[in-house]
Protein backbone atom coordinates (compact mmCIF):
# COMPACT_ATOMS: atom_id res chain seq x y z
CA UNK A 1 0.00 0.00 0.00
CA UNK A 2 1.17 3.50 -0.80
CA UNK A 3 -0.05 6.92 0.25
CA UNK A 4 -2.97 7.89 -2.05
CA UNK A 5 -1.44 11.38 -2.31
CA UNK A 6 1.31 9.83 -4.42
CA UNK A 7 -1.22 8.70 -7.04
CA UNK A 8 -3.00 12.05 -6.86
CA UNK A 9 0.29 13.76 -7.74
CA UNK A 10 0.36 11.94 -11.11
CA UNK A 11 -1.60 13.34 -14.08
CA UNK A 12 -2.32 9.73 -15.13
CA UNK A 13 -4.93 9.56 -12.33
CA UNK A 14 -6.49 13.03 -12.77
CA UNK A 15 -9.90 11.67 -13.82
CA UNK A 16 -10.30 9.35 -10.84
CA UNK A 17 -12.34 9.93 -7.68
CA UNK A 18 -10.72 9.79 -4.26
CA UNK A 19 -12.36 6.40 -3.63
CA UNK A 20 -10.89 5.01 -6.86
CA UNK A 21 -7.44 6.32 -5.99
CA UNK A 22 -7.70 4.80 -2.50
CA UNK A 23 -8.47 1.36 -4.00
CA UNK A 24 -5.53 1.61 -6.41
CA UNK A 25 -3.20 2.84 -3.65
CA UNK A 26 -4.10 -0.25 -1.61
CA UNK A 27 -2.57 -2.55 -4.26
CA UNK A 28 0.41 -0.38 -5.29
CA UNK A 29 3.99 -0.76 -4.17
CA UNK A 30 7.07 1.40 -4.64
CA UNK A 31 10.04 -0.24 -6.32
CA UNK A 32 13.50 1.13 -7.07
CA UNK A 33 15.76 0.15 -9.96
CA UNK A 34 19.40 0.95 -10.61
CA UNK A 35 20.67 2.17 -13.96
CA UNK A 36 20.76 -0.82 -16.31
CA UNK A 37 18.13 -2.86 -14.44
CA UNK A 38 15.25 -4.25 -16.49
CA UNK A 39 11.69 -3.72 -15.29
CA UNK A 40 10.44 -6.13 -17.93
CA UNK A 41 11.70 -8.00 -20.98
CA UNK A 42 10.27 -8.41 -24.47
CA UNK A 43 8.10 -11.53 -24.88
CA UNK A 44 8.24 -12.37 -21.18
CA UNK A 45 5.05 -12.71 -19.16
CA UNK A 46 3.41 -9.33 -18.65
CA UNK A 47 2.37 -9.21 -15.00
CA UNK A 48 2.99 -5.63 -13.91
CA UNK A 49 1.86 -2.11 -14.75
CA UNK A 50 4.12 0.80 -13.74
CA UNK A 51 3.98 4.55 -13.20
CA UNK A 52 7.38 6.25 -13.28
CA UNK A 53 7.92 8.45 -10.21
CA UNK A 54 11.58 9.41 -10.71
CA UNK A 55 14.18 8.54 -13.32
CA UNK A 56 13.99 7.41 -16.93
CA UNK A 57 13.04 4.16 -18.64
CA UNK A 58 14.14 3.20 -22.13
CA UNK A 59 11.65 1.12 -24.13
CA UNK A 60 13.83 -1.03 -26.40
CA UNK A 61 13.85 -4.07 -28.62
CA UNK A 62 16.48 -6.08 -30.43
CA UNK A 63 16.43 -5.63 -34.22
CA UNK A 64 16.88 -8.49 -36.67
CA UNK A 65 20.56 -7.52 -36.92
CA UNK A 66 20.98 -7.85 -33.15
CA UNK A 67 21.24 -4.11 -32.52
CA UNK A 68 19.32 -2.67 -29.54
CA UNK A 69 16.89 -0.01 -30.78
CA UNK A 70 15.43 2.56 -28.39
CA UNK A 71 11.78 3.17 -29.19
CA UNK A 72 11.13 5.84 -26.60
CA UNK A 73 12.33 7.21 -23.29
CA UNK A 74 9.65 7.36 -20.59
CA UNK A 75 10.23 9.94 -17.86
CA UNK A 76 8.67 10.72 -14.48
CA UNK A 77 4.90 10.84 -14.77
CA UNK A 78 4.84 8.28 -17.58
CA UNK A 79 3.41 4.78 -17.54
CA UNK A 80 4.55 1.44 -18.95
CA UNK A 81 3.38 -2.16 -18.89
CA UNK A 82 0.12 -1.68 -20.80
CA UNK A 83 0.37 -5.23 -22.16
CA UNK A 84 -0.30 -6.54 -18.66
CA UNK A 85 -3.79 -5.00 -18.69
CA UNK A 86 -4.91 -5.91 -22.21
CA UNK A 87 -7.12 -8.99 -22.46
CA UNK A 88 -5.11 -11.41 -24.58
CA UNK A 89 -4.57 -15.16 -24.36
CA UNK A 90 -0.88 -14.75 -23.66
CA UNK A 91 0.10 -11.48 -22.04
CA UNK A 92 3.68 -10.63 -22.95
CA UNK A 93 5.56 -7.35 -23.01
CA UNK A 94 6.12 -5.81 -26.44
CA UNK A 95 9.53 -4.33 -25.60
CA UNK A 96 12.24 -4.30 -22.96
CA UNK A 97 11.96 -1.61 -20.30
CA UNK A 98 15.40 -0.71 -18.94
CA UNK A 99 16.24 1.94 -16.36
CA UNK A 100 18.70 4.43 -17.86
CA UNK A 101 19.06 6.31 -14.58
CA UNK A 102 18.21 5.43 -10.98
CA UNK A 103 14.44 4.99 -11.13
CA UNK A 104 11.58 4.80 -8.66
CA UNK A 105 8.19 3.47 -9.77
CA UNK A 106 4.74 2.59 -8.56
CA UNK A 107 4.21 -1.05 -9.46
CA UNK A 108 0.84 -2.76 -9.68
CA UNK A 109 0.19 -6.46 -10.13
CA UNK A 110 -2.02 -6.48 -13.23
CA UNK A 111 -4.28 -9.27 -11.94
CA UNK A 112 -5.11 -7.13 -8.89
CA UNK A 113 -5.85 -4.13 -11.11
CA UNK A 114 -8.10 -6.29 -13.32
CA UNK A 115 -10.03 -7.41 -10.25
CA UNK A 116 -10.60 -3.77 -9.28
CA UNK A 117 -11.76 -3.05 -12.85
CA UNK A 118 -14.34 -5.86 -12.66
CA UNK A 119 -15.54 -4.55 -9.30
CA UNK A 120 -15.76 -0.96 -10.60
CA UNK A 121 -16.37 -0.70 -14.34
CA UNK A 122 -16.01 3.08 -14.31
CA UNK A 123 -12.52 2.78 -12.82
CA UNK A 124 -11.59 0.24 -15.49
CA UNK A 125 -12.99 2.45 -18.23
CA UNK A 126 -11.13 5.56 -17.04
CA UNK A 127 -7.79 3.75 -16.74
CA UNK A 128 -8.15 2.02 -20.11
CA UNK A 129 -9.20 5.30 -21.77
CA UNK A 130 -6.01 6.93 -20.42
CA UNK A 131 -3.95 3.97 -21.67
CA UNK A 132 -5.59 4.19 -25.12
CA UNK A 133 -4.67 7.89 -25.40
CA UNK A 134 -1.06 7.21 -24.44
CA UNK A 135 -0.83 4.18 -26.75
CA UNK A 136 -2.18 6.26 -29.66
CA UNK A 137 0.39 8.99 -29.01
CA UNK A 138 3.21 6.46 -28.84
CA UNK A 139 2.07 4.77 -32.04
CA UNK A 140 1.93 8.11 -33.85
CA UNK A 141 5.38 9.02 -32.51
CA UNK A 142 6.89 5.72 -33.61
CA UNK A 143 5.32 5.61 -37.08
CA UNK A 144 5.45 9.32 -38.00
CA UNK A 145 8.80 9.08 -39.88
CA UNK A 146 7.62 6.13 -42.00
CA UNK A 147 5.71 8.16 -44.67
CA UNK A 148 8.75 10.41 -45.09
CA UNK A 149 11.02 7.42 -45.64
CA UNK A 150 8.63 5.85 -48.15
CA UNK A 151 8.46 9.07 -50.18
CA UNK A 152 12.24 9.17 -50.77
Amino acid sequence: MVDPALLKSLAFYDDLSDAMIDRLASIAEIREYKEGDFLNKHRRGAKFFYNILDGEISLEFESLTGKIVRLETIVAGGAIGFSSLIEMEEKTYLSDARAISPTRVLRFLASEMALLFYQDFELGFLIMRRIAKIAKRRLMYRTHPIPQILSI
